[in-house]
């Protein structure tokens, strides 16, 4: 029992070096850290962000309010590059929108390849104020004529290599009730009409689709995919293939209820420019897409040529930037992590990512890894973090000057891509 007080003052002795030792380490361990703060690069070309902000009216896709931080290695061939803010569709083919009473007396249609393929499908139409759906038409009474050869313009059979009906297009995947004829290999480009010999009714609305494959005359269109709802104009380029023949397009936006709008179209240098309504609305949903439809009708060596061509674009809204200033962590010589503080409009879920690269032997950025990181943000706690991995970074074998390249910021609740920055940041202690 003698033994016991000395035993309690060995313990609290050992105690007391303990802690000592452990405040020792995280002295030891915050003076090697060091704090460092930088500007962002000036933009170049292919970088693009937001300039004010504004606060989304729909509700998010993404609400989640977890926080997720990870690290990935990229492959060697990876190149960093900026994402393409625009894509091409080319077309083959026409629509047009016609009444039952307009199939009845006879649609001039434009063929300039043989063997195209001729659909009609029925359309719902709610003119009259109540749904009415057009009736389904039956192959064997179409008509095609060929306007441009009296002798045989009653011989539609000879401009007929085949036809289907709705239960036949419906096995290959066209379940709108429409039938579809395969003209002749021997017809002739020129003017047909196409016609249906059982009453339709009047005001029936139906979608008459003309698709030439194979044709030499393919219209391209180029457009951006993305879109801030603050921007009034879309730009796009449009080509003909086999034709230096000028173009005169007409364009309409397609809203989310189906309808369709008329755009003004002013052309600059060769490029064309769509102004958008000052009532455009956003999509219904973050989900939807904006469709634009391009209608051009031309001559090609006598040959009148007609095509539409269609794209769907993103219409998002400018909810958040990242400020210019950016805070980095480094413990011995190596960056641990870098703080961004971002401008919303309103509280949100949005996600950064980025690229760290360092320099091999001969000055040239190797990639070392991708950084990403997502979390819900406030007004009052806009910040975001993008963590670093010191022993991937020291097992690369690479060394300063360390580089934060392809830097792009999302907002998730409407799955948009609002900037990137190709060569952000180099990061120096």
């Amino acid at each position: 029992m003698k033994n016991f007080p000395l035993m309690l003052v060995t313990l609290s002795i050992s105690a007391l070096l303990i802690a000592c030792q452990d405040e020792t380490a995280t002295r030891a361990d915050t003076q090697a850290q060091s704090f460092t703060q930088a500007s962002l690069s000036a933009p170049q070309q292919g970088d693009f962000s937001v300039t004010d902000v504004t606060e989304p009216q729909l509700p998010p896709i993404n609400s989640s309010r977890e926080s997720l931080s990870f690290i990935s290695v990229p492959a060697k061939t990876l190149i960093i590059s900026p994402p393409s803010d625009s894509h091409s569709s080319s077309s083959d083919e026409y629509w047009t929108t016609v009444t039952g009473a307009e199939l009845n007396r006879g649609v001039s249609l434009s063929i300039s390849q043989a063997s195209s393929v001729i659909r009609i499908s029925p359309r719902a139409d709610t003119s009259s104020g109540a749904l009415m759906h057009s009736q389904a038409i039956s192959p064997d009474k179409i008509q095609l004529i060929n306007l441009d050869n009296k002798s045989s313009a009653s011989k539609s059979s000879s401009n007929i290599h085949s036809l289907a009906d709705p239960q036949a297009l419906a096995t290959a995947g066209l379940t709108d009730d429409s039938s579809a004829l395969i003209m002749s290999s021997s017809a002739k480009p020129g003017k047909y009409q196409l016609k249906v010999s059982v009453p339709l009714a009047p005001k029936s609305s139906y979608l008459v689709n003309v698709k030439e494959k194979h044709s030499p005359y393919q219209l391209k269109l180029t457009s951006k995919f993305r879109v801030s709802s603050l921007s009034r104009s879309l730009d796009f380029n449009i080509s003909l293939t086999n034709s230096d023949q000028a173009l005169r397009p007409t364009a309409s936006l397609k809203h989310s209820d189906g309808s369709y709008q008329t755009l003004k179209l002013v052309s600059n240098h060769g490029q064309w420019q769509a102004q958008l309504p000052e009532t455009l609305a956003m999509p219904s949903s973050n989900q939807g897409l904006s469709e634009i439809q391009i209608d051009m009708q031309t001559r090609v060596n006598g040959i009148e040529v007609i095509r539409t061509v269609k794209t769907a674009f993103k219409q998002f809204v400018p909810s958040a930037k990242i400020q210019q200033q950016v805070n980095t962590r480094w413990r011995e010589g190596v960056p641990v992590s870098i703080a961004f503080s971002l401008d919303i409009a309103a509280q949100g879920r949005f996600a950064l990512s980025g690229y760290l690269t360092g320099s091999d032997a001969s000055g040239q950025d190797k990639t070392i890894l991708k950084t990403e990181s997502a979390n819900w943000l406030t007004l009052d706690n806009s910040a975001m973090l993008l963590k670093l991995d010191p022993q991937l970074i020291q097992e690369s074998g690479l060394s300063a000057p360390f580089k934060l390249m392809g830097l792009e910021l999302k907002d998730q609740g409407q799955m948009a891509r609002l900037s990137y920055q190709q060569e952000a940041l180099i990061l120096e202690q």
